[in-house]
């Protein structure tokens, strides 16, 4: 199995590449969120695959990272979950939002992904979360979630305080969640607005 290819990014397609390694050319589905970090034409590419079957024949299926191809194997193992739809998830999604979206069990997150209705984002998070073998990145999540549970009340207010700041809701979401996990008990209204802010800033920076 092809577990990783480092090569030169030859061409670019609508949902793949074609990457040369010494005269062999792979073609590997991947991503828009992989699309929108490939280095320039003719630069040095390496991705983290997977292959899958599709239309019965074997297609690779490459990451930019080693998290994303752990989440493409995990998604594709929910019933409904094709390789289509787990790259149209991790797409929209990052591998930390994917996992904040199932520890917390906001399955509307999950369904802003192309072809993912409500309920296959709710299937999905019923059938991962408290599966053993998830990425680390997620026990970790998880592990943190036990251990520093947050006020409701003070998330709540974060999220709506966001969204009257003009932030979408599902974005506001995340945004309080990752915010959350970094701030030790006692949690206050101001230190999570803050701190779910910098978040915004880092990701659209």
């Amino acid at each position: 199995m092809i577990a990783k290819l480092t090569g030169v990014l030859d061409r670019i397609y609508d949902d793949a590449v074609l990457i040369d390694i010494s005269g062999v050319a792979y073609r590997v589905l991947v991503s828009k969120r992989t699309l929108n970090n490939l280095p320039e034409l003719n630069g040095q590419l390496v991705l983290w695959t997977e292959t899958v079957m599709r239309n019965e024949q074997p297609h690779l299926c490459g990451f930019m990272e080693e998290q994303e191809v752990d989440w493409f194997r995990i998604l594709t193992q929910v019933q409904g979950v094709g390789a289509k739809v787990a790259l149209a998830i991790l797409s929209c999604l990052t591998a930390v939002e994917i996992g904040d979206a199932i520890i917390s069990q906001k399955s509307q997150i999950l369904a802003r992904a192309d072809g993912v209705g409500p309920k296959l984002a709710s299937r999905i998070v019923l059938e991962l979360k408290g599966k053993k073998d998830l990425p680390i990145m997620m026990r970790d999540l998880a592990s943190e979630a036990n251990t520093n549970v947050p006020q409701s009340k003070e998330i709540n207010d974060a999220i709506s305080a966001l969204v009257n700041l003009g932030y979408n809701r599902n974005e506001a979401e995340i945004a309080v969640d990752k915010a959350s996990s970094k701030i030790i008990p006692p949690i206050t209204l101001e230190t999570l607005v803050r701190l779910a802010l910098q978040e915004f800033q880092a990701r659209y920076a």
